[in-house]
């Protein structure tokens, strides 16, 4: 699968933290739809050799017989693919080329700023940066490899779950074993390789994300902290120690508060006297608190979308009036949702035992896009295509 390289220096922002989530995120559901594919095609076969019948007969021993060698051969095909999909993943580095990319990215940004230029030439990390890309490609790297191993444990799973059963069970009511173990099947396959526990702080459970989720959030907010503290470490060594937060105006109610704000990388609080950037004059500036502050109350959280832009004084204009908008937010959540129904039904489908409930989950999945356009239609906000397919991820 090729990998999308973007420009550092001409990507924004936005589009740059975008486009390193959605490749973690697709490169890892793409490795997982390839394992239920896998399990899928050959759970299809052990139930067409389990069915009802008279257990005493030739032919039904015959089946049994053949259903354990198929899923002997089942679990050692699913756990050679697994073994392939995982080595290939640790061969392309992702987690450093995410960190350097979007470090490299985010010093040019910043000398852009700066220095007024459209391109940096320098797209080397500098030192006073290298530490924080180093831990933070540690840090990435560490939840990847919770990923890796979710996946090479995946096909033991699924051996465990639904693949072992030996003796058929007859459900009472209108559906055979068959079509009973079919959608106990589907319905595990449909769910994924599992959710992974995104921790807070005190080791608590936050979130229980799918593989994609996950990874497109670790993705996502190792891109933008590396951006940030590369740009932090170029604005500093040109002198500048100051940044204030831009955001968009479906901030979360945590976030909004520091947009527009100033904030300081040395430091400094309070109300300061310093050379105008524009005629060499004093003037007068309110620093809100520090970068750490503005994390420590919650800005900045993972998927967090804001960044940090050098701050000017006398020159940089800041916005007025913002702030924490819930109906935006509320928004932005249902667009989320509406996203993972789609992606739901994609997922039924590839997951499928048989062409009804295939069929069925495609028209779920076109209701479901319907419904995302009336939603765009109404609220006017951005539709992205890409977060609506299987291969970016089904969760968040």
């Amino acid at each position: 699968m090729a990998v999308f390289v973007p420009d550092p220096d001409l990507a924004s922002f936005d589009d740059l933290i975008e486009q390193l989530g959605e490749m973690l995120a697709a490169r890892y559901t793409d490795a997982e739809t390839v394992l239920i594919e896998v399990a899928a095609r050959r759970m299809r076969r052990i139930l067409v050799l389990v069915q009802v019948g008279d257990e005493t007969s030739v032919l039904h021993q015959r089946h049994m017989w053949e259903a354990d060698l198929e899923r002997a051969s089942a679990l050692a095909e699913l756990r050679r693919v697994a073994r392939t999909q995982v080595a290939q993943l640790q061969r392309d580095g992702l987690a450093e080329y995410i960190v350097l990319t979007a470090a490299q990215a985010g010093q040019a940004a910043a000398a852009a700023q700066l220095f007024g230029v459209r391109r940096a030439r320098n797209r080397m990390v500098g030192s006073t940066a290298a530490n924080a890309v180093g831990a933070l490609t540690l840090d990435l790297q560490s939840k990847l490899d919770v990923l890796n191993s979710r996946i090479t444990r995946f096909p033991d799973d699924v051996y465990k779950q639904v693949m072992s059963e030996h003796s058929p069970r007859i459900i009472l009511g209108a559906q055979t074993t068959r079509q009973a173990q079919a959608a106990a099947v589907q319905k595990f396959l449909a769910q994924g390789i599992g959710h992974i526990n995104y921790l807070r702080k005190d080791g608590s459970v936050h979130l229980r994300m799918p593989i994609g989720s996950y990874a497109e959030m670790a993705g996502r907010t190792s891109a933008q902290r590396a951006w940030e503290e590369a740009g932090i470490a170029r604005m500093q060594q040109s002198g500048v120690n100051l940044g204030t937060i831009a955001g968009s105006l479906d901030a979360c109610a945590k976030c909004a508060p520091w947009i527009g704000s100033v904030v300081s990388f040395d430091g400094t609080r309070g109300t300061v006297t310093v050379s105008s950037a524009a005629s060499g004059g004093p003037v007068t500036v309110q620093i809100k608190g520090t970068i750490d502050d503005a994390r420590n109350a919650g800005w900045g959280h993972p998927n967090c979308r804001d960044r940090v832009v050098a701050y000017l004084p006398g020159a940089t204009v800041l916005p007025s009036g913002v702030e924490h908008d819930p109906a935006a937010e509320k928004e932005r959540a249902e667009q989320r949702r509406l996203e993972r129904e789609i992606r739901s039904a994609k997922r039924r489908e590839a997951a499928a035992m048989n062409d009804v409930d295939r069929r069925r989950a495609g028209q779920d999945a076109n209701d479901a896009q319907s419904s995302m356009r009336d939603f765009i239609s109404r609220t006017g906000r951005h539709r992205n295509s890409a977060r609506e397919q299987l291969s970016f991820a089904d969760g968040n």
